[in-house]
């Protein structure tokens, strides 16, 4: 059970009161901070993780339940934003190994070469040029920085229905745009 003064700091942030979070920020961001660099053995990504665990807190601040403890609800939302960037690097390894592996193997045909580097060149321009900006956000989330489909909704507020309609119109529009560098 919770003491009374945090409950009702917890109260009052449900009802978005930014001197009452900035209490809670300013009473537990060191341990958290501490927690989360045990883990990582990382202090900027420490850093900016019990930060944004906090600032997940405040955009979520209509679920808090004010008569559970704070810390091991902002604690959770720092573990579980430690994974989605485990997860991220792994992606990212993943694809560094795949890019890697393309450079090291010579193409049959110099030929081959110049094609992959006009269609890389075709699909950044059809991104850019006939994207629409929410469609190439969401694209660019999840083909370049390897995002899920429920990360990018949970990040940009939408539904993950609609994540999976822009990734879909996107693929549609290059497809369409890129056809002649794919046959």
């Amino acid at each position: 059970m919770v003491n009374s003064s945090e409950s009702e700091l917890l109260a009052r942030v449900k009802q978005a009161d930014d001197e009452a979070f900035r209490v809670l920020f300013e009473k537990y961001h060191a341990m958290l901070f501490r927690n989360v660099f045990y883990k990582l053995r990382d202090e900027r990504l420490a850093q900016d993780i019990a930060q944004e665990a906090f600032l997940k807190f405040w955009v979520y601040r209509d679920r808090i339940k004010p008569h559970l403890p704070f810390f091991p609800y902002v604690e959770k939302m720092a573990r579980n934003l430690i994974l989605d960037h485990y997860k991220r690097e792994n992606v990212r390894a993943k694809h560094r190994d795949h890019v890697q592996r393309l450079v090291d193997i010579p193409p049959e045909q110099p030929d081959e070469e110049v094609r992959l580097l006009q269609l890389e060149e075709k699909i950044r321009h059809v991104v850019v040029k006939y994207l629409p900006e929410k469609c190439r956000a969401i694209f660019l989330l999840s083909r370049v920085e390897g995002l899920s489909n429920p990360q990018i909704a949970e990040m940009l507020g939408i539904s993950r229905k609609t994540v999976e309609n822009q990734l879909y119109n996107a693929l549609k529009v290059l497809r369409k745009k890129c056809s002649e560098h794919l046959g």
